[in-house]
């Protein structure tokens, strides 16, 4: 996520300037800038400042660039990946709470940034595969967005290895 485009950089510069005091409706306000500047449309996957640029992108792209607008307002943001889909989460925490007392220091909230408007909460039943977007394999040099499913074996004898992978809750 190019979270230091200078165009990201711009836009998080503006959103600052008549950012509410609440943490709550400055997300918010995220939210609707990313949803009124970029129009769903599915198409090969760009970054987050790509995206601003053309005013189109698909769930990825859009919530890519949500959570760079978040992390460049101090508001931790993660991309939620789910069969098919992803959508971003942002993490709040309450004013007054005391961690030292055990109380609840932050939740983690979704939001819907492609398709119907969902904030603070989704209706979503398919489940969640990974939670993030800077993730290190050893089969790349660089960080991924997305693990994907990977198998390597060293083949024995003339049949191909029969190959099942197996999702279940843990």
């Amino acid at each position: 996520i190019d979270s230091s485009h200078p165009s990201i950089r711009a836009l998080s510069r503006e959103l600052a300037g008549d950012a509410p005091e609440n943490d709550w409706e400055k997300v918010r306000q995220i939210y609707d800038v990313v949803r009124d500047k970029v129009r769903y449309q599915e198409g090969p996957i760009r970054d987050a400042s790509d995206a601003l640029k053309a005013g189109v992108g698909d769930c990825e792209d859009m919530t890519s660039l949500f959570v760079a607008l978040c992390r460049n307002t101090g508001i931790p943001a993660r991309m939620v990946w789910i069969p098919g889909h992803c959508y971003p989460e942002f993490y709040l925490e309450p004013k007054d709470a005391k961690p030292e007392r055990g109380e609840l220091a932050g939740t983690w909230y979704p939001c819907q940034a492609a398709g119907t408007e969902q904030f603070g909460g989704m209706l979503e039943a398919r489940p969640v595969l990974q939670k993030g977007d800077r993730f290190r394999v050893p089969e790349q040099r660089t960080p991924v967005r997305y693990v994907a499913e990977f198998f390597r074996c060293d083949r024995q004898g003339s049949k191909a290895p029969r190959v099942e992978f197996i999702r279940k809750p843990v």
